[in-house]
């Protein structure tokens, strides 16, 4: 059974968290890549993705109260 990349399993794995969770996550997160960004820390771009994961399904369930 082949596992799913990492991409695919936060998405996944976003979508079943609390929007506290995720609201925390992202600003965790943002937070991370900053500080990362001034020390070389090669994982910036992953802290930016996690930011952009959450704000998509933060984004997505903003949309589903509204509708």
């Amino acid at each position: 059974m082949t596992q799913p990349n990492w991409h695919t399993a936060t998405m996944a794995r976003f979508k079943t968290l609390p929007l506290e969770s995720l609201y925390f996550i992202r600003d965790d997160a943002a937070a991370a890549a900053k500080a990362g960004e001034s020390i070389g820390n090669p994982k910036v771009g992953q802290y930016l993705d996690e930011v952009h994961y959450a704000s998509m399904e933060i984004a997505k369930r903003q949309k589903g109260v509204a509708a």
